[in-house]
């Protein structure tokens, strides 16, 4: 299994519903992608969550399914209507899980 985690900084302006639609468009590409395991999306609970205050964690099978899920239709559509218009900055990184 492989976590796609990512931590996101985003625009000051972005309001709390900004950040809930991203949050419910990120959250619905579970069983919506083949290989999406499990989808996390919420606060930032460690010390440094004033750099990166939101975390995504995707679950997924194999790194080829990070690789669809990256691709994916539904990916696209929702990072560039829901993420792109409110992102700041994001931290991407992908682990493989024991």
């Amino acid at each position: 299994m492989i976590l796609h985690v990512v931590l996101f900084r985003f625009v000051e302006s972005a309001s709390p519903l900004q950040v809930e639609d991203a949050r419910r468009a990120l959250t619905a590409l579970r069983g919506a992608v083949p290989g999406v395991v499990g989808v996390t999306f919420g606060p930032n609970l460690a010390s440094s969550a004033s750099d990166w205050p939101h975390v995504l964690v995707v679950a997924l099978e194999d790194f080829v399914s990070v690789e669809r899920y990256l691709a994916h239709p539904l990916h696209v559509d929702a990072v560039a209507k829901y993420v792109k218009p409110i992102l700041g900055a994001r931290l991407a990184a992908d682990a493989e899980a024991p």
